[in-house]
């Protein structure tokens, strides 16, 4: 268990356009939040003196992956995120890295877009490349623990 702020051991894994889970972490450089949402009910009686809510349905999340550009065939980020684009594929995310009892967040998620942009450096130089590709929950999204 972590007793300290975890930093640069997040694993993330994108099912392919084949449903094989393909580990992205060490092209991805960042993860908007994900995990367990729900929405509130208003269930507030007639006579009650405060407003009462329950828990109501999960809502619909949306999630961002942004990191660096590899083409590399099968494997890298654009050979996996491209060929996913309008499917419904499972994500798996490891705040604090794949290891066994290390929390796991996973569910199916539609990849809604992936793009592709960069700067150009002047003279020609080295600019880099990056991808964002955005997902929205397409079931539930669980909490469990890697194993």
């Amino acid at each position: 268990m972590a007793k300290a702020p975890v930093a640069g051991r997040s694993y993330i894994e994108v099912s392919d356009s084949n449903g094989v889970a393909r580990n992205l972490s060490s092209y991805v450089e960042a993860v908007e939040p994900l995990g367990l949402q729900v929405s509130a009910l208003d269930v507030t009686g007639l006579n009650d003196e405060s407003r009462q809510l329950a828990a109501g349905p999960e809502p619909v999340q949306e999630f961002t992956l942004r990191g660096l550009f590899d083409d590399t065939p099968v494997t890298g980020p654009d050979a996996v995120l491209a060929g996913i684009v309008g499917q419904v594929v499972t994500v798996s995310y490891g705040p604090a890295g794949r290891g066994a009892g290390q929390r796991r967040v996973t569910g199916q998620f539609l990849c809604l877009s992936y793009q592709v942009g960069g700067s150009v450096a002047e003279g020609g130089g080295s600019g880099l490349v990056r991808f964002t590709a955005r997902f929205q929950q397409s079931g539930p999204v669980t909490l469990e623990v890697w194993s």
